[in-house]
């Protein structure tokens, strides 16, 4: 019985029916694939962002980890380059210290030494000299002149006598003596 009520429900549907029907199934069918279409597209699309942000994240964490690596490279080659610095300051500290030593047992600081002493010695003689003869004038009778053209040679010799001993007594201690010229 069932199978002649399928037969006549269909005859009983006129062609302007089965194309009304078939037209409602066609467009429910549109209106699901098109929401199936959107969906996928959504999907799609937010996987495709999600992959972008982190692939984004990934290379600045790589970028960074490569600046970190650069910079401790940098900074182990700057401790080396201050410890080979220190090793050369000590080392140029220590021939300092010997060659201090050797110039102070130098002959140079005793040979200045040695001609101040003798600066002033011969100071001390163009003095006494000058002394005498004032005097050995004064005991003989017409030797004034004598005395002046002698006095004033005496004079420039103890001058430049004075001059030489400043120039050792600066020469000892390394500064400019400021001192009035005469």
């Amino acid at each position: 019985m069932a199978e002649k009520e399928r037969p006549d429900d269909q005859e009983e549907l006129s062609e302007e029916q089965r194309i009304s029907l078939l037209e409602k199934s066609v467009t429910t069918n549109k209106v699901v694939l098109l929401i199936l279409a959107l969906t996928l597209i959504v999907a799609i699309s937010v996987t495709l962002t999600t992959m972008i942000i982190s692939s984004m994240t990934e290379d600045s964490s790589l970028g960074e980890e490569e600046a970190f690596i650069q910079m401790q490279q940098e900074l182990t080659a700057l401790k080396e380059q201050v410890a080979a610095q220190q090793a050369t300051i000590a080392k140029t500290e220590q021939s300092y210290g010997k060659l201090k030593g050797l110039l102070n047992n130098s002959s140079a600081p005793t040979f200045q030494r040695i001609l101040l002493q003798q600066e002033k010695s011969y100071q001390e003689y163009i003095k006494s000299m000058k002394s005498g003869m004032y005097d050995l004038a004064h005991m003989v009778p017409g030797s004034r002149t004598w005395l002046e053209l002698y006095s004033e040679q005496m004079n420039n010799a103890l001058t430049l006598s004075q001059q030489r001993e400043r120039e050792l007594k600066r020469l000892q201690t390394g500064e400019p003596l400021i001192e009035p010229d005469f």
